[in-house]
């Protein structure tokens, strides 16, 4: 069943065009990821999916209510972990829950509240401020303060963004357990590959104020372009000119340089890189194949 239906949604901020022509379907059961460079307009999808925002044009639906229309009744029934969400930090976890809690109407008891810290992870007898938690203590409670309304739908927005290895599997394995145990819809926005490789199921790729790319993590079959890194020597500068009509220039990122190779073999394609005078110590295959997707889809301008 689908639950989430865009087609052709289009928004500016004044002169700025950030969305034109966005589609994209989430179905019952899925965890979503919405992909794209920073600044590529997922929040703003984000905000539109939740009623926030108004589009200037296009048709959005979500467990069949219009967002802009009837955003407080769709609000019951969905709920959202934003990327900048503020904590009182003079508060214990309880007392969090709890006001949020009253003010979204529920009647809920002190051992619900600490069933929802239990679930997160969280230990509800630590009454120490929330100001003393640690990001990955303050991640959860943030889940857990969305989870209070039991909702169809879980939006979040760059969950993992600054949580350690281990922060971060930790909250994938609570976001896979709710979707399986919980059936809850998950959606997540985000720039980071494996959080989307290790999570969902489907994905989009927003970036030029379109979605390039959605469908599962699996490389098109009739792909022939393959993606290399090459790491050079040094800081190495690019040419101002890069003349390899074959080797098309991704990313750079310290010594690491991305290219995807088309109808050429990659010992070519490093033996021109060679002659050029670029000083390559390395050569890695791109076998990822969600990179792969990513790569192809963004064009991503050298940093």
């Amino acid at each position: 069943m689908e639950v989430i239906k865009v087609k052709g949604l289009r928004k500016a901020f004044g002169d700025k065009l950030v969305l034109n022509g966005v589609s994209m379907t989430v179905y019952q059961g899925d965890i979503y990821g919405f992909l794209g460079p920073n600044g590529s307009g997922k929040t703003t999808t984000l905000r539109i999916l939740l009623g926030i925002l108004t589009p200037d044009g296009g048709k959005v639906e979500v467990l069949g209510i219009n967002p802009p229309l009837k955003g407080n009744q769709l609000r019951q029934r969905v709920n959202a972990l934003p990327e900048s969400h503020g904590f009182y930090g003079w508060m214990q976890a309880v007392e969090y829950l709890r006001f949020f809690g009253q003010l979204y109407g529920l009647q809920l008891t002190s051992k619900d509240y600490r069933k929802h810290l239990e679930q997160v992870g969280l230990d509800p007898t630590d009454h120490r401020p929330i100001r003393t938690f640690s990001r990955g203590m303050k991640q959860r409670l943030g889940i857990a303060r969305a989870l209070l309304n039991s909702p169809e739908i879980l939006f979040l927005d760059e969950p993992t963004n600054g949580l350690d290895p281990k922060g971060r599997r930790k909250i994938h394995d609570l976001l896979l357990q709710l979707n399986r145990d919980k059936k809850v819809t998950v959606v997540i926005s985000t720039h980071i590959l494996d959080d989307v490789e290790r999570l969902c199921n489907r994905t989009a790729i927003l970036h030029g104020t379109k979605v390039r790319y959605e469908g599962p993590l699996t490389a098109p079959s009739n792909e022939k372009t393959v993606y290399y890194r090459f790491r050079v020597e040094g800081e190495k500068e690019l040419p101002s000119l890069w003349n390899f009509p074959d080797i098309s220039l991704i990313d750079k990122r310290g010594q690491w340089i991305t290219c995807s190779i088309k109808d050429m073999s990659p010992a070519l394609a490093l033996k021109a890189l060679i002659e050029e005078g670029m000083p390559v110590v390395e050569a890695v295959q791109v076998t990822n194949e969600l990179e792969s997707i990513y790569f192809k889809y963004t064009q991503e301008s050298v940093s």
